[in-house]
Parts: structure tokens; sequence; C-alpha cells
């Protein structure tokens, strides 16, 4: 199998799907990944660059030159440092090992034989034709047994900001409360993340909503996968998994409860 990449492409969407960032756990606050390795899967000259832990799953699409299908994991460190040697233009041969080329460059890194949440990766590859991205948010997806009441359209820079705002608060946990129009108001849709003695909050200024009033509660960096010019159709129910979809990307976030 091999596959042509540019650079600069390939490293944006490591990076994205890598989600460094604030993660809470039962023992407070820590910077880490989401996870060390990555799925590659190669068809329809679309490479999807996919990862994985036991609650949240990020898949981002790129553009390659291939006429080859198949699927592949590597460990993201090792990776990332072989590609800040190359080029532009970087050539994968895939087979028992990844050989890499560029401009007479070349490196091999070992295969890694599989990533620890390949069923949850499956499952939502299973899942992608049918998160593709709507310009007019028409529809709420039905993705397995879940209970999505709701989507909010916004764009990158409306969730990085509003979200970054609440990292202040410092405990990683965040709400989004959507609320829908009544014959009083006009819907609305607030995230927040509180303390005890300590709280942010902001209504933001979404492009477009459908569906009915929801809450739910969740953790971790979810603003720092996205690029701030994209667009962002948020689908919520109460405490059900968020799902946040862009032309290029999506991912799947667990709920966070009995908080």
């Amino acid at each position: 199998m091999e596959i042509e990449v540019n650079k600069k492409e390939i490293v944006e969407a490591l990076k994205n799907v890598e989600m460094k960032g604030k993660w809470a756990s039962s023992s407070g606050l820590s910077s880490k990944s989401l996870g060390k390795y990555i799925y590659f899967q190669l068809e329809d000259n679309s490479l999807l660059l996919i990862n994985s832990d036991e609650s949240t799953t990020v898949i981002e699409s790129i553009s390659v030159e291939s006429e080859d299908e198949g699927s592949f994991v590597l460990d993201i460190e090792t990776l990332k440092k072989y590609l800040t040697k190359m080029n532009d233009t970087i050539t994968f041969e895939i087979g028992d090992t990844i050989v890499m080329k560029s401009d007479g460059k070349r490196a091999t890194m070992p295969v890694v034989i599989e990533h620890p949440f390949h069923g949850r990766i499956g499952r939502f590859i299973s899942q992608w034709p049918n998160l593709s991205f709507e310009e007019e948010l028409e529809e709420i997806p039905t993705v397995g047994s879940m209970a999505l009441a709701c989507a909010i359209q916004m764009t990158g820079e409306q969730l990085f900001d509003t979200l970054d705002a609440c990292e202040i608060v410092n405990n990683g946990v965040y709400k989004i409360d959507y609320v829908e129009e009544d014959e009083l108001s006009e819907s609305k849709c607030v995230i927040s993340s509180e303390e005890i003695i300590s709280s942010y909050r902001e209504e933001i200024e979404y492009l477009s909503s459908i569906g009915e009033s929801s809450t739910v509660l969740f953790s971790g960096p979810l603003h720092r996968f996205f690029g701030k010019k994209d667009i962002i159709n948020v689908f919520i129910g109460d405490d059900q998994p968020i799902i946040m979809i862009s032309n290029k990307s999506a991912l799947i976030r667990a709920p966070r409860l009995n908080i």
C-alpha cells in the first residue's frame, strides 16, 4: 500500500487527533493527550486519522493520492519525530514496516499490531457515512441507541473561546445547556463551568439550532480538536454522548455523570 501526503496537512491532522490539553480525572486535572496510537484507514483517496480511548473517539479526513485501500496503526510520537525531518511531499509505503520517503530522505518505522481501542474505532468508522456535515441544520442524526435531542451550529472560534474561558475555573468539567424557543423567548445556548466558589458561563451567539431543550456535562479539551474557522454541528441530549461534526472531522465523547 502506498500513499502520497502533504506534510503540512498530516502534521495538522495529527495535532488535532492527539488532542493535547487539560483532562479531568478522579485525581484532578492533568495535561495529557487522548492516546499514544493513531489508527489510519485509507479509502477513496481519503486518509482517515482516528484516535480513541474508553470515552472519546475522534476522526479526521485528509485528501491523499493513492489507488490503494487498507489500514495501519502507528505510534504518534515516533511518527511526529520522523515527519519533522521530511520535506513538503511525503510518500508512505506500508507493509510489514512503514517506509517514509521525501526528496531523497528515507525513514523506516515499525507498525503497531492493533490499536488498544480497535473495537470502538471500528464502531465509529461504521457510523462515519451517517456523520456527514450539513451546512443547513435540518435533522438530528440517529446513532445507535443515543437519544440525541437537539443540534447547535457554531463556529470553531466560538467553541474555542468559550471553553478556553471556562478552563480558568480549573475543574475541567463543562456544561452545555440548550433551551428551545417558546412563546416568550428565543432559543439560547449557555456553556459553563463551575466550582463551589468560582464559575464562568457564557451565552453564545450560535449560527442556528433545532430540537428540544437539553443539558449535558462533559470533560476534556474538545475545543482543541477543531480549527477556529471550522463550522461545527454539535448534537446533544440529556446526559447523552456529545457528537461534534465539521466538514472534515467528527468526535464522540461520553457524558460526565454523577457530578
